[in-house]
C-alpha cells in the first residue's frame, strides 16, 4: 500500500525546482517529519512552497469523469475506485492544501486526470517523488 502526497506547488517555486525535485521533496519532508514543537515555523514556510488547491475543481471534474464508473465512489471529499479488473484500491482525500491517496497500483488512474496542474506527488514512506505531468499518458489508464 502506498501513500501519496500531492501538492500545488508555487509557479516561481516550481520553475526553479523543476529540474532539481530532490530539494523540493527534501523540503516536503522536512514539513511532514516536523515534530510538534516547530508546527508555526513548518506552517510559515510551507506556505511559500505551496498554494492552495482549487478543491471543488478538482472534486467536479474527478466526479463528471468517473461518475458512470461502475468501480467509483464518492462521499464528500473522498473519491474511491475499487476496480476489481485492474487490481486497483485507489482512495483520494481532497483537503484545502493538499492532496491524499491511498493506493495498492502501481499507477493509479486518477493520475491521469490531474494532470497539467503543476503538482508534486510525494511518498514519504516510500522515499519517491515526481512531478505529475512527467508520467506518461496512457490509453490503458484512461
Amino acid at each position: 500500500m502506498r501513500y501519496f502526497y500531492i501538492f500545488k506547488i508555487n509557479k516561481d517555486m516550481s520553475k526553479i525546482m523543476k529540474d532539481n525535485s530532490y530539494l523540493l521533496y527534501h523540503t516536503l519532508e522536512t514539513f511532514y517529519f516536523r515534530s510538534l514543537d516547530d508546527v508555526r515555523l513548518g506552517n510559515v514556510l510551507s506556505r511559500q512552497i505551496i498554494e492552495p488547491i482549487e478543491s471543488k475543481k478538482i472534486d467536479i471534474m474527478l466526479f463528471k469523469h468517473y461518475q458512470n464508473n461502475y468501480f467509483y465512489m464518492k462521499y464528500k471529499n473522498i473519491h474511491k475506485l475499487h476496480d476489481v479488473y485492474r487490481r486497483e484500491n485507489t482512495e483520494l482525500r481532497i483537503y484545502k492544501t493538499y492532496l491524499k491517496m491511498k493506493t495498492d497500483a502501481i499507477r493509479p488512474r486518477f493520475f491521469d486526470i490531474l494532470r497539467n496542474q503543476d503538482l508534486f506527488v510525494c511518498d514519504f514512506l516510500e522515499k519517491d517523488y515526481f512531478w505529475i505531468d512527467s508520467l506518461e499518458r496512457t490509453a490503458l489508464f484512461i
